[in-house]
């Protein structure tokens, strides 16, 4: 009749009694209401499915949302109940047993074999939980089979105990489809304490009525549920009972809900500051009118992550009660001496206190942190396992900051530096007090490029040197090391060389060389090399001559003679190089003056008038890594009045360089291990410069490079220069100045243009200095040489290189001992005297408070020689912007005599 009426009015609204869901009765005293058709609660005979019901029926279930930390920090999760699902049911075939397959018996068998139902189990989820007052519990059923499967279509019978409180609110049934509601119900609530169920069909999904489907349970195949609710404190004791299964232990089961009049939010995580203390609050209010629960227990306890304590008492344990507002605080802190980043995990107990007969019960225990915001220094001191005596050897000081917060006023300092360590020279300059070293740092962002410390030492005690480094930051109270270690290792094979050091041209010069073994144990496999200058011929060898010893005792010593036919006037000198197996090795450096003779003058009539005299400059040769390339200008000035014929420059380098290019248009020839660049005619007081580039081979703190121009006159002279080679990755980017080749032939051509070794580039600050006259006359010569001026000028540029602007722009300028500043010009900028002594003169320009990319400033300094000499300047520019620490430039000037 209903279906038919429906049909003839259209499905409009229909007032119908309203049907009694308890079952006491078939109507109640209300009405209900068919829907029309497209309305998303019930369909147009009003039969609403299970979805659609259960936002009414469940309204006010006991179901809290999971945790999410809240997107902007919050002292507090919003305040609810700490239990958030009914806990998930046990596997059926919890046995861990391989389910068997399924095979359906709704009745027994005339075999007698039972039935899954009849066979089963019946599971009921929770068996245990704490909830507060009002809300609604929901409690998941279902009988597992013999098979493995929950049986579906089972009765259940649903008993709250005499002496419980609550009710049960809802039993769930077999879900029939919309059409199958118009069959009786599958379940039935006799009263507030007893009620029928059965298992379902199929999957459910039982939503709570919310807009969040979070809080929808999913009732797999087979099961069942009861909804529990009470107004008032105490315990419901719920019992399950499936009447087909034939097990009395197996049919019953049972749930116990404990009912507190409170609602309670643990501490949500939260960041704080290294150092200072943090208070952690638990809250606990009344469920039925809000109001503060007093005397309730909570208990913290760390359990892990960044080291941590409770204030005052330092213990990991801390309990407190709440107030009449119902908080509980407690303070936490970091260990003292131990500010550093991190994150500590916190237990946190809520504790119901014995009541109504009852002990006192945990109604929640849940994880809660604390992240430590901090600076935090590193420090990585890095060098060479071995270096020899009295040779210069590169310790490399990296500072980071891993922290989240800026380090400020970070000092780096030597500490406990043994005597035998001498200093040579570090990058950026520290201060020195007494033995102790101290860099100056300033503030260090977090995570950004490390700060480097390039220092440079020497040592001549042998054995196991030990180098330690403090980084330290008195501000933020933060102090570590680093060690490493070196060992200085002695040569332990000895010898002197005797005999003349003065000879003419054509004389025999007779030497004796003496090897001595020093060593703690025998030496074998002696090699024993000399090299010599041109102008030296050692008769019967080639160059450099090599011998061979087989054994040499401890404390045995072995005369070697040495004899050389002196054939070219100038300084000519030969080196002795030892070596043996176990790695020992040894060399030493002689030299003899060499003169024309008595009745030869230099190839003049008058030597006075006539003076022959060579003029040698060497400048450059910045620290390179293998692989890289290091570039040396020679400038050869011929100071006599005679023009000097066939000059030739001999380039003697060290086997951890190999020069690679020469300056266009001059030739080159390979002698072996020097290289000759032939200069052709010098005219009086004519000066020739030679740039040669030579790349890092092998790792070597002093490859020496020593040059001698000559003439077969006899004029001559000689200078030495030292080429640092680093490890691959220790240094700082360097331009690459390209590689024009030394063929064999001798003709080798080099690049043009290639930037001086002043211009250096580190970050986005750059210095460029550059030498207008590069010789001048000493102001008070006494023969004043008509070519040569008597000033310089010194331009240098600072510039930034980069794309964004660079505050606090200091600039320094060294000026060498020997020469006098006698003007700077820079219109708004001035200059101040900072430091003198005994090597330098230090000025410090006005900083410039901010230098825009790709602005340069440029200064033109003039400058009068007071000493005969090569004088370097130095022009360092530095800014807090630029991590990779000062740039520096320089370049040299000649005073001549």
């Amino acid at each position: 009749m209903l279906v038919i009426v429906s049909m003839q009015i259209g499905c409009t609204r229909l007032q119908l009694p309203a049907f009694d869901p308890t079952g006491n009765r078939l109507f109640s005293n209300g009405t209900t209401q068919l829907l029309t058709p497209g309305t998303t609660t019930g369909t147009c005979l009003g039969l609403n499915p299970l979805r659609a019901q259960s936002p009414a029926n469940l309204g006010g279930v006991f179901q809290p949302a999971p945790f999410s930390p809240p997107a902007t920090r919050s002292p507090q999760y919003p305040v609810q109940p700490a239990f958030q699902h009914p806990e998930t049911p046990p596997p059926c075939n919890e046995l861990g047993k391989p389910k068997a397959q399924k095979v359906k018996h709704v009745i027994p068998r005339p075999s007698g074999r039972k039935t899954p139902g009849q066979n089963g189990q019946l599971i009921m989820t929770p068996s245990r939980i704490v909830a507060p007052v009002g809300s609604e519990v929901v409690v998941l059923a279902g009988i597992c089979g013999g098979d493995g499967y929950f049986v579906k279509n089972q009765p259940l019978e649903w008993m709250l105990s005499n002496n419980s409180v609550g009710e049960l609110i809802e039993v769930g049934g077999m879900n029939h489809s919309a059409f199958n509601r118009l069959v009786p119900p599958s379940a039935r609530k006799f009263d507030g304490s007893y009620a029928w169920g059965r298992t379902g069909l199929k999957k459910v999904l039982l939503s709570r009525g919310t807009p969040t489907p979070v809080d929808d349970i999913e009732l797999a195949e087979g099961q069942t549920f009861v909804s529990v609710s009470s107004a008032s404190p105490g315990t419901s004791y719920i019992t399950g009972v499936a009447p087909k299964a034939e097990g009395w232990d197996r049919r019953r089961s049972s749930s116990i809900i404990h009912w507190v009049d409170g609602q309670w939010s643990i501490p949500a995580p939260a960041s704080a500051t290294a150092g200072t203390v943090y208070p952690l609050t638990t809250v606990v209010n009344r469920a039925t009118d809000g109001g503060g629960v007093e005397d309730w227990v909570v208990r913290y306890e760390i359990v892990g992550g960044a080291p941590a304590e409770f204030a005052p008492t330092g213990s990991k344990t801390a309990e407190t009660k709440t107030g009449k507002d119902g908080r509980a605080t407690v303070q936490i802190r970091q260990v003292a001496g131990q500010f550093e980043p991190g994150t500590t995990q916190i237990r946190t107990d809520v504790v119901r206190p014995a009541m109504f007969g009852e002990p006192e019960l945990v109604v929640e225990s849940g994880i809660t942190s604390v992240t430590w915001s901090a600076p935090a220094l590193t420090i990585r001191a890095i060098g060479p396992r071995v270096a020899g005596a009295n040779e210069p050897f590169n310790y490399r000081i990296e500072v980071t900051n891993p922290g989240d917060q800026v380090a400020r006023g970070v000092v780096v300092r030597t500490k406990d530096l043994d005597e035998s360590i001498e200093y040579i020279s570090s990058t950026p300059k520290p201060t020195e007090y007494g033995r102790q070293l101290e860099w100056t740092l300033g503030d260090i962002p977090p995570g950004g490029q490390a700060r480097v410390i390039d220092l440079q030492m020497k040592s001549q005690k042998r054995g196991n040197t030990g180098l330690c480094f403090e980084v330290a930051s008195e501000t933020d109270r933060l102090r570590t090391e680093a060690c490493a270690e070196t060992e200085i290792a002695v040569p332990c094979i000895g010898f002197d060389i005797e005999g003349p050091t003065t000879a003419n041209v054509g004389d025999v010069v007779d030497l004796s060389l003496n090897v001595k073994n020093e060593c703690d144990e025998p030496l074998e496999d002696i090699q024993l090399t000399i090299r010599y200058d041109q102008g030296l011929v050692f008769p019967g060898y080639s160059n450099p001559a090599k011998f061979q010893f087989s054994e040499l005792q401890f404390g045995e010593s072995r005369p070697f003679p040495l004899q050389f036919n002196v054939q070219a006037a100038g300084t000519r000198c030969f080196e002795v190089e030892i070596s043996a197996k176990g790695g020992h090795t040894s060399s030493a450096r002689r030299c003899i003056e060499v003169s024309q003779g008595t009745g030869i003058n230099n190839g003049s009539s008058t030597g006075s008038q006539n003076d022959s005299r060579l003029e040698l400059g060497v400048t450059g040769a910045r620290p390179i890594e293998i692989g890289g390339q290091s570039v040396v200008d020679i400038q050869v000035v011929n100071r006599s009045n005679v023009p000097l014929e066939n000059a030739v420059l001999t380039n003697r380098f060290s086997s951890s360089v190999e020069p690679i290019s020469v300056t266009k248009g001059y030739n080159a020839d390979f002698l072996g291990d020097e290289l000759a660049v032939n200069l052709g005619r010098l005219n009086p007081n004519e000066a020739v410069n030679v740039r040669l580039v030579y790349e890092g081979r092998l790792v070597d703190g002093d490859a020496v490079t020593e040059y001698t121009v000559s003439t077969p006159s006899g004029a001559s002279a000689t200078e030495k220069i030292s080429i640092r080679v680093e490890p691959t990755g220790s240094l700082p980017v360097q331009p690459d100045f390209g590689n024009g080749g030394l063929g064999n032939g001798g003709n080798g051509s080099g690049p043009i243009g290639i930037p001086p070794e002043s211009a250096q580039q580190q970050g986005n600050l750059s210095v460029d200095v550059r030498t207008i006259n590069r010789n001048i006359q000493l102001i008070n010569s006494a023969q004043p040489d008509a070519n040569l001026q008597s000033e310089s000028q010194i331009e240098f540029v600072i510039k930034n290189n980069g794309r964004s602007s660079l505050r606090e722009v200091d600039i320094t300028l060294l000026v060498p001992k020997g020469i006098k500043l006698t003007k700077f010009d820079r219109g708004e900028t001035g200059l101040s005297l900072v430091n003198r002594n005994d090597d330098f003169t230090q000025f410090y320009l006005n900083r410039a408070n901010e230098l825009r990319a790709g602005e340069e400033l440029r200064f033109v300094a003039t400058v009068v020689g007071d000493q005969p000499g090569l004088a370097t300047f130095e022009v360092k520019a530095e800014s807090p912007d630029v991590i990779a620490g000062p740039s520096v430039g320089r370049d040299t000037v000649i005073v001549s005599q």
